[in-house]
């Protein structure tokens, strides 16, 4: 039986609730604690070995303008679900500039190499469905450690994986090779740009729960708009990276 992209996708969110029904609680912010460590360990030895490597070499080969052109276009391509998320979650201000900074960098910008629309006075936006869950109700999901992808939970898990599905050109792509350059090539800009905020974690005594506790801190904060209270945890801010 040959399975496409849409067949992964499903039996991936079909695995996820089923493992959301398995474990026993037992941290009500990390329930699955045991299992996630295992899975960072993975995923900091696939870094060490695999990734970090090659990302270094595609930040030493490629101009620093290069590099910023190709993130810029990825970050114009990330406007699509921005701009569907902003109608679902109404908030219709916000899908008027989204799309207007999709329209004007995609023209004026060259495909989005560009961020001409920073430059007319629309800043950077982005949202997902994993927000939208949240804001439909679903805001205490089970923290989950993604291999291969890193901090999530089962609500931006499956929400991740529904905005790829649903809102973003890669599905319709029809070369299975176009489709996996593309988003190779965007795995490793985003380690990329990983570089000088994962500096922060060098003097953190638990570097998991460091990661665990920024990212459901920064989540929170987009969703609620709320900064939780300082726990002596350094907190990285993806506007800062």
């Amino acid at each position: 039986m040959k399975f496409n992209k849409h067949h992964l996708i499903t039996i991936a969110a079909s695995g996820m609730l089923l493992l959301n029904n398995v474990y026993a609680a037992i941290n009500p912010s990390d329930p699955y604690e045991n299992m996630n460590r295992k899975i960072y360990k993975f995923n900091s030895a696939f870094d060490a070995t695999m990734l970090k490597p090659v990302a270094k070499l595609y930040q030493a080969i490629l101009p620093q303008a290069v590099q910023h052109g190709i993130n810029n276009a990825y970050n114009n391509i990330d406007m699509l679900p921005t701009v569907a998320n902003d109608l679902l979650q109404a908030e219709w201000n916000y899908a008027i500039k989204d799309t207007w900074r999709f329209l004007i960098n995609s023209i004026f910008g060259i495909a989005g190499i560009f961020d001409a629309a920073s430059h007319w006075g629309l800043p950077v936006h982005y949202t997902d469905l994993g927000i939208t869950f949240a804001k439909w109700g679903d805001k205490n999901s089970p923290y989950l450690m993604i291999p291969l992808l890193g901090p999530s939970t089962f609500r931006d898990g499956m929400g991740m994986m529904f905005d790829y599905a649903l809102f973003t050109p890669y599905p319709w792509i029809p070369s299975d090779k176009v489709v996996y350059s593309l988003l190779g090539i965007r795995y490793i800009d985003l380690r990329v740009q990983m570089f000088e905020p994962e500096k922060l974690m060098h003097d953190a005594i638990d570097k998991y729960a460091f990661m665990r506790d920024a990212y459901l801190q920064h989540r929170n904060y987009l969703i609620t708009g709320e900064q939780q209270q300082d726990t002596g945890e350094l907190y990285v801010d993806e506007s800062e990276m």
